[in-house]
């Protein structure tokens, strides 16, 4: 019975032992008891946390993307106000400046170079000067001011691609002068208004002549030669800008002709004096292509633009007139 009963006791003693020994301590990394513990995610389970969180990193994306695409936009506006702001200070400066204004384009295509000068004529509207577009090419633009320096005029050109103009050197005249096409799109005449006249030429952007003449000229066809009339003397001329040469016509009564005209192939030339208190008229006709090969005026062709051109004066009288009432048709 003794032996049982220490049996008995000895079993007991074993299993609080081994009951005591399965307790284990708190966890040390996380505190949490077994009994605490929920147990591992699950395959799916962890399917969908991931999932969620990549929505939410695209959703971070997407607005990090709205945010840069707002802020270039920002940016580019403001580059635009700047751009804005600078021009207008630009045409506030040709408004109140008094010398040649500081031309200046953001934009430097045709349209955008157009839009500028135009925008600035706008702002010219009361104001004593102004910005007139005199041709407008592929290439470039020709324009002038009135009203700045101590020039009254200016010619510029504006070649596509730059950010700002150029004046042309010597084109500048007085208010009182005038401008006018000598050739279409190609030589442009410049009147001071005191008798100094210049001839530009566009395609080189250069002053190609300067001399003194009165009233109206004329360019011969194919030619750098061009009809004018002396303002000291009233005598007809022929002068080649091409080679800065000048050769007076050889007509009689050459200084009592007053104007010329000019009628398909011929120009002639009329004028009317006083003798004895008796008026006279005078006029005399001249065919073109006779006219320049008696003063050897070759056409550009045959010596080239930029070349200077023989410029023999001829023996020949072209106007054997006398002075007479009538006149005399050569």
């Amino acid at each position: 019975m003794k032996k049982i009963a220490m049996i008995s006791i000895l079993v007991l003693t074993l299993v609080l032992l081994s009951s005591g020994c399965t307790r284990l301590p708190a966890s040390v990394e996380t505190g949490v008891r077994p009994s605490e513990y929920t147990g591992k995610l699950s395959a799916e389970e962890m399917r969908k946390e991931n999932e969620s969180l990549k929505d939410e990193l695209d959703s971070a994306k997407k607005e990090l993307e709205k945010l840069e695409k707002d802020y270039l936009n920002l940016a580019k506006n403001n580059e635009a106000i700047i751009s804005q702001l600078q021009e207008a200070e630009s045409r506030l400066d040709i408004v109140v400046s008094d010398d040649i204004p500081d031309f200046k384009s953001e934009g430097t295509d045709k349209n955008s170079i157009i839009s500028y000068l135009n925008d600035s004529i706008s702002s010219l509207d009361d104001s004593y000067r102004k910005i007139e577009i005199i041709q407008s090419t592929d290439n470039k633009i020709l324009f002038l001011t009135t009203g700045y320096g101590e020039k009254f005029s200016q010619v510029f050109t504006w070649t596509i691609g730059e950010d700002k103009p150029s004046l042309i050197e010597g084109a500048s005249f007085e208010k009182s002068g005038k401008w006018q096409w000598l050739l279409q799109d190609k030589l442009i005449t410049i009147d001071s208004g005191s008798g100094d006249k210049k001839i530009i030429d566009v395609q080189n952007s250069e002053v190609a002549g300067e001399f003194k003449a009165k009233g109206e000229m004329y360019l011969l066809p194919d030619t750098s030669t061009v009809l004018i009339q002396n303002p000291e003397n009233n005598v007809f001329s022929l002068y080649d800008f091409g080679a800065s040469s000048d050769q007076e016509l050889k007509l009689d009564s050459k200084n009592k002709y007053t104007s010329f005209r000019v009628d398909d192939d011929a120009i002639t030339f009329e004028g009317t004096y006083q003798d004895q208190g008796i008026e006279y008229k005078v006029l005399a006709t001249i065919n073109i292509e006779e006219m320049k090969e008696a003063y050897s005026i070759k056409n550009i062709d045959e010596t080239g633009a930029n070349e200077n051109m023989d410029t023999i004066e001829s023996e020949d009288t072209l106007d054997t007139q006398n002075d007479n009432p009538e006149g005399k048709t050569v």
